[in-house]
């Protein structure tokens, strides 16, 4: 798949090896540490170390089932991440030898476990290496579309492992076997082959985006009029809407979806941050959009698939808090910026240098 890059049009040249020293996570979460809890409440900060290989090891450790062990989120292997875990507040917390490797800080407790969804989001540190001050120059203007704008958010390299396009052919084939899937590598295929669809659905929506607004044709919008094609042309955002789309706005913390059926009306809501456009990963139970966009979706859906629980995923994002620091001398760019859960830090740095990472 050749990437579509709304963002920044110009290729920039640095260098980047994730590693413990260069990619650093902070996880966010919901739940609150309390004084008194069923459960402790554990900061734990890992480097070359997968979370389902922390999971493993402190079960080992602790000597106790891996599914009494809580999380809100997978975190990167090669990294250096803190995040947070729950275990039952029996467990004796100061026999735990801390290592170079992993370290654990008792720092509450709660009643509830900590689970998938108490996650609010991820705090990046990340350093970009042989940045010459002419691509430095690029990269702050880049860099500035990006917090304005905001960037398309593909499912990054880490959804895919390192067998990539293998991963996805797996998935498929566990997919069309029927079989019912318990273990988590199953698990992890058949999220792979779910989310190469996203990706080629969103790229495909990106394509006819940049289209409509240079004013070329393209054969899906010959259903529109002229004039609707104009409205959706003159609209703020670099992901066009389209009639059909479905989104979703917050309320008392809820995602409310609903169907784009104004263009002007919420595509202004969608460039003020309060109406987000979604893609299908399709799946059991899942809503679908309607009209044009559903056309468009329909072609990256699986309709066959039911071996996994299908959902809804924002098809755009913006950073927040994007700071960055420039050593001129040592050619080194520092980054610092949050994302929402599910989103990667390694698709803001390909829409940064306007090329895949690798």
């Amino acid at each position: 798949m050749k990437r579509i890059y709304l963002t920044n049009t110009k290729p920039i040249k640095f260098s980047f090896t994730q590693t413990q020293y260069t990619f650093k996570v902070q996880e966010n979460i919901k739940l609150k540490p309390q004084k008194k809890g069923h459960y402790k409440i554990l900061e734990v900060t890992k480097k070359e170390k997968s979370t389902i290989e922390l999971i493993e090891y402190l079960s080992e450790v602790f000597k106790i089932d891996k599914k009494d062990i809580g999380y809100a989120g997978l975190k990167d292997k090669h990294a250096t991440t803190t995040q947070y875990i729950s275990v039952p507040k029996y467990i004796k917390i100061d026999k735990f030898n801390n290592s170079d490797s992993v370290t654990i800080e008792h720092i509450g407790y709660s009643n509830n476990p900590i689970k998938i969804g108490d996650l609010s989001s991820n705090t990046f540190s990340i350093t970009l290496e042989s940045v010459t001050p002419n691509e430095y120059i690029k990269m702050q203007q880049a860099l500035k579309s990006i917090n304005e704008y905001g960037f398309a958010n593909f499912f990054g390299y880490q959804r895919f492992g390192k067998e990539d396009e293998s991963s996805v052919e797996k998935g498929q084939k566990i997919a069309q076997s029927g079989e019912r899937v318990k273990n988590q590598r199953g698990k992890i295929l058949l999220a792979a082959y779910q989310a190469k669809h996203f990706n080629l659905w969103l790229n495909r929506r990106l394509e006819i985006s940049k289209a409509i607004a240079s004013g070329k044709k393209e054969q899906i919008l010959s259903k529109l009029s002229p004039k609707l094609i104009e409205i959706i042309a003159n609209t703020p955002t670099l992901f066009k809407l389209l009639p059909g789309d479905l989104g979703y706005t917050f309320k008392n913390g809820r995602k409310n979806f609903s169907n784009v059926f104004d263009i002007q009306k919420q595509a202004q809501d969608f460039a003020k941050r309060r109406f987000y456009p979604t893609g299908l990963l399709f799946g059991n139970s899942v809503r679908v959009a309607s009209s044009i966009a559903k056309e468009i979706e329909k072609e990256f859906i699986d309709p066959d698939f039911t071996a996994l629980k299908g959902t809804r995923r924002a098809a755009w994002i913006w950073p927040k808090d994007l700071r960055h620091n420039y050593n001129e001398k040592k050619q080194i760019v520092k980054l610092n910026f949050t994302l929402l859960p599910g989103s990667y830090a390694t698709v803001l740095l390909e829409e940064l240098a306007n090329n895949k990472l690798g």
